[in-house]
């Protein structure tokens, strides 16, 4: 399966992506490069409750249900998302009704009526799903963290979701006023891959389609900064604390820093791992597992791990990291084998990634948003089987010499972890 995908830019400014394969589907992603980052407090929650309005009525779909039925009848399926960075509108259909699905979209963006009563219908909807997602407890620790470590703070709200007074409050001219402001040709990017059987024909009916877009320029907010703590976010009712070390990411989010960051640093962040695996459950039995952990859409990216444990092993578990972390960093680097091993598993991955439509679409719609380009597969894959010992040694110096942030959720426990973690790594 080749990846072949091209770059183009419509008259208005619209950002196209068309990634051909050889397969029975079209996965289409309408992207606008704006997301709950990029709200003021007043209006936290309003990019996510216009998502809701979108998949609600216009005059041809008049309700959400109208439209599920009509891309069912065609072979395909459509959602929506809204993230920190980005609001996009997704679908998969049968390669020869994409123009169904495109003309949906369309149809969907140019057309919503944010109709009052479906305002209000979706504001009890919404509140709903905020009430839901704040009694998750890992929805309460991503809050926490938000809060503490980025200023990002919403009194008894989500990220993403806003809070329960911004939701109650929106009207139908702040929906359209944001849509007026937020989306543009501009910060727009539709990514097709799948059947593509005439290129030159799918970009006239593209430009005819999203002509209506306007075509002013739209800014982004960057100014989330982290401010370094150690604190803990008490959960009651809860049994296990979950722990995460954090530092400030060493290789910036660029494409410059691929071979620095993903080839050579993901390897030893992966070694990393396997140690302490071993280190924390094979050998003590202190955890279920470990993982790594990564605040990307911040000015000053984060990475570091993260796992959970009962209260009375969090200074345990937290020596244990330092101790493992430190011999990995100092002495127990990846060898030629390790490294062998790794890029031979990453094959399955690569495979995986070019025979599904949804991945590739994914992922070239992640490298416009991040570095605004399309995505290098080939020459990132010859670049992580480059990477060699000394590669990682080189640019995994200062992993761990950023300020350090602890947090922890969960029930109360003893301990000073700060002080534990500089008493072990070493």
């Amino acid at each position: 399966m080749k990846f072949e995908p091209t770059l183009h830019k419509l008259s208005n400014g619209v950002t196209v992506i068309l990634d051909p394969m050889d397969v029975a589907t079209d996965e289409v992603c309408i992207c606008f490069r704006t997301g709950s980052r990029d709200e003021k407090p007043d209006e936290y929650g309003i990019t996510h409750f216009c998502e809701h309005m979108f998949l609600k009525g216009t005059a041809r779909f008049p309700s959400m249900r109208a439209g599920d039925d009509y891309i069912a009848d065609y072979g395909g399926d459509v959602n929506a998302a809204t993230s920190m960075t980005f609001l996009r509108f997704t679908g998969r259909v049968v390669d020869e009704n994409l123009m169904v699905l495109l003309d949906f979209w369309v149809d969907k963006l140019k057309n919503v009526m944010f109709d009052e009563t479906e305002i209000e219908k979706e504001r009890g909807v919404i509140l709903d799903e905020l009430r839901q997602r704040l009694s998750d407890n890992n929805v309460k620790a991503q809050k926490f963290i938000y809060e503490k470590l980025f200023g990002f703070n919403l009194p008894n709200g989500k990220v993403i979701l806003g809070t329960p007074g911004n939701i109650k409050r929106f009207t139908r001219a702040d929906m359209m006023n944001f849509v007026s402001k937020r989306m543009s040709a501009k910060n727009c990017l539709i990514c097709i891959s799948g059947k593509i059987k005439n290129q030159k024909k799918l970009l006239t009916d593209l430009e005819k389609l999203f002509a209506f877009l306007p075509t002013h320029k739209v800014t982004n907010n960057n100014s989330l900064k982290y401010t370094p703590c150690v604190t803990h976010n008490y959960i009651p009712d809860t049994k296990n604390v979950i722990i995460e070390l954090l530092f400030p990411t060493l290789w910036p989010y660029t494409a410059s820093n691929f071979f620095k960051k993903d080839s050579c640093v993901a390897k030893f962040e992966r070694h990393l791992r396997e140690r302490l695996f071993d280190a924390l459950r094979s050998e003590k039995g202190l955890t279920y597992g470990v993982y790594t952990d990564e605040y990307v859409d911040i000015k000053t990216p984060l990475t570091g791990l993260q796992t959970e444990t009962a209260p009375k092993n969090v200074s345990s578990v937290v020596a244990t990291i330092a101790k493992t972390a430190y011999n990995v960093y100092t002495k127990d680097l990846p060898t030629a084998n390790d490294l062998r091993k790794y890029i031979n598993h990453n094959k399955l991955g690569r495979a995986n990634f070019l025979e599904s439509n949804s991945y590739r679409c994914d992922q070239l719609v992640s490298d416009w948003i991040r570095f605004n380009r399309l995505h290098d597969f080939y020459e990132q894959c010859r670049l992580s089987d480059s990477v060699t010992v000394k590669d990682v040694f080189k640019y995994t110096r200062g992993y761990f010499d950023g300020p350090m942030s602890i947090i922890t959720h969960g029930p109360k426990f003893n301990g000073d972890l700060r002080q534990i973690w500089k008493n072990n790594f070493k």
